[in-house]
């Protein structure tokens, strides 16, 4: 493997932790604000209605998190597949 393939292995190494950090923190961070209308309405009023309306608001926010962070996922895979058959095939 040559200077240039080194590098570019090394950068793609770089953009699959890259990936992976990005999904782990996609899934586990909520969204800044996303169900807080619902919130301060159902800590204002708690009712069942309202209770409801936070819960629903808050796995639709699941979802769009969800919903992001597949396609950086599929990156991640993809990534890791190509640098372990191009470091199989070079050892």
């Amino acid at each position: 493997m040559g200077k240039t393939g080194r590098v570019r292995h090394v950068i793609l190494w770089v953009l699959e932790i890259l990936a992976i950090l990005l999904v782990a923190l996609l899934l586990m961070l909520p969204i800044q604000d996303y169900a807080r209308r619902e919130h301060l309405r159902w800590y204002l009023n708690p009712s069942a209605e309202n209770w409801q309306a936070l819960q629903s608001k808050q796995r639709e926010e699941f979802l769009v998190r969800l919903g992001i962070a597949t396609p950086i996922a599929i990156l991640a895979l993809f990534l890791g597949f190509r640098l372990r058959s191009k470091s199989r095939t070079t050892t």
